[in-house]
């Protein structure tokens, strides 16, 4: 049931593009369902974390997942696995400019698509086919794939995830016929479905624009959209796209003109001699926030300071009549627990903290993380009006990260205690006073089912 639940999470965060968060809780549950035998949901890990590290262009990461994923689909696959795996197959051929292959292996994906008549799979290999033949000057097969991928997508009725992903290639396609009402069209979908999503897709769109107004004898501005879409994608380290458009400046004649021309290359190149990373990738252990000294989370957030540190934080800003508001926080992760296990809370535990610590980061809070599930931060000089704000950004984030099981969506309970120094009376405010206060008021939001208590 657990190993279910946690597939059944990924399959969710997959679909809403959550990538980060596939990548690291893929790495809870692929080493369970490998040690197990389980090897249907594995290569269902195999195919989400193969699929995201492509998507955000990671293609090293991505080459060695798909190194172990073949041998397992090939060995134990089923046709939907397979169909699935040759189409990621394809996608690493078109990165390693072997055109010719990586049509085969669309066909091969096709093959299975039809017989199982997955038409958002026949969409989509049909749509990199249109891509494919285009770049290789095969225009006819280019035009009856293209033709193809309208037939099948109007029997689907909407664009889902798995559609914008393959749109990607029609958008290509169209970019390089010069075709402006189709290209537009498909680009309105695109943009339609990842409103309020990550920004993945916007360095992949811009450079489709910038094909497009190249093939439309426009340039100047193609040179421009391809240097703000390096930027673009040079921020979001997608490696992938990055070599592909070299490859466009490089056909099109503007690789001399390319501001950023130095920079691509310098990139291109280091990411060859980065080493495969990906077998190196650790979950969160039960003592992770308990390490004294340096520990993993000390350095990747720098305001998580010791009780010691906090005190003298808090003793500091009293000392010079700052006023201060103490804050607790406490996750309950029973139900979580033994749906999922351990190790996949503990994930999720660290997942939360992080959307706790990004919010109050900006208010230079010093934080002080108690155990697994709770913590404590002391934030200085914030008026009553902004606290209340943050305590708003807080529940909007917290309470829309639940998890996915096979049953339905399970919440995670959350509970804040909070108290500011002015009420307390002078000769009474300290550390102890203000974390028994903040404690004494998480303890009745408990009590209470809400997310705190304000009085």
């Amino acid at each position: 049931m657990k190993i279910s639940n946690q597939i059944e999470h990924l399959r969710n965060l997959f679909n809403e593009m959550r990538y980060m968060e596939v990548i690291q809780f893929s790495t809870i549950t692929l080493p369970i369902t490998l040690e197990e035998k389980r090897y249907e949901e594995a290569l269902l890990c195999y195919e989400y974390l193969a699929s995201t590290y492509f998507e955000i262009g990671s293609y090293q990461n991505f080459h060695a997942v798909m190194d172990d994923y073949e041998k397992l689909c090939l060995t134990y696959g089923k046709d939907e696995n397979k169909m699935v795996y040759y189409y990621l197959f394809s996608l690493e051929h078109i990165f390693t400019k072997h055109h010719d292959e990586s049509i085969e292996a669309a066909k091969k994906s096709l093959k299975y698509a039809h017989l199982l008549q997955n038409d958002e799979l026949i969409i989509i290999n049909y749509c990199n086919l249109a891509a494919q033949y285009r770049y290789k000057n095969e225009l006819e097969n280019a035009h009856i794939a293209i033709k193809l991928a309208k037939y099948y997508k109007q029997k689907i009725p909407a664009v889902n995830a798995t559609i914008v992903r393959g749109y990607l290639g029609a958008l290509y396609y169209y970019a390089s016929t010069n075709c402006d009402m189709e290209f537009n069209q498909i680009k309105h979908d695109i943009m339609q479905y990842l409103d309020g999503k990550y920004p993945y897709y916007a360095g992949n769109i811009l450079f489709a624009e910038a094909i497009l107004n190249y093939r439309a004898g426009y340039g100047n501005e193609s040179l421009e959209m391809f240097e703000q879409a390096f930027i673009l994608l040079e921020n979001q380290q997608n490696y992938v796209l990055l070599s592909v458009l070299e490859r466009y400046l490089q056909r099109f004649g503007l690789i001399g003109q390319f501001r950023y021309k130095k920079e691509l290359q310098h990139l291109i190149e280091k990411y060859k001699s980065e080493p495969i990373s990906v077998r190196k990738v650790h979950n969160i252990h039960a003592d992770f926030f308990f390490e004294e000294e340096t520990t993993a989370l000390t350095v990747k957030f720098p305001h998580v300071v010791s009780k010691e540190s906090t005190i003298e934080f808090v003793e500091h800003a009293l000392t010079n009549n700052e006023a201060i508001y103490c804050i607790h926080w406490c996750f309950i992760p029973d139900k979580i627990e033994e749906l999922f296990g351990t190790l996949f809370t503990e994930q999720l535990l660290f997942t939360l903290f992080e959307s706790i610590y990004s919010n109050i980061f900006e208010y230079e809070a010093k934080v002080n993380v108690l155990s697994k599930n709770a913590g404590e931060a002391f934030i200085k000089n914030i008026s009553e009006s902004d606290f209340f704000k943050l305590l708003m950004k807080l529940e909007e984030k917290l309470r829309t990260t639940a998890v996915h099981s096979t049953s339905g969506v399970v919440e995670i309970p959350i509970h804040f205690g909070f108290i500011h120094s002015d009420q307390l009376k002078k000769e009474e405010i300290s550390y102890e006073q203000l974390v028994a206060f903040a404690d004494a008021s998480l303890y009745y939001a408990k009590s209470n089912g809400q997310l705190y208590i304000y009085s």
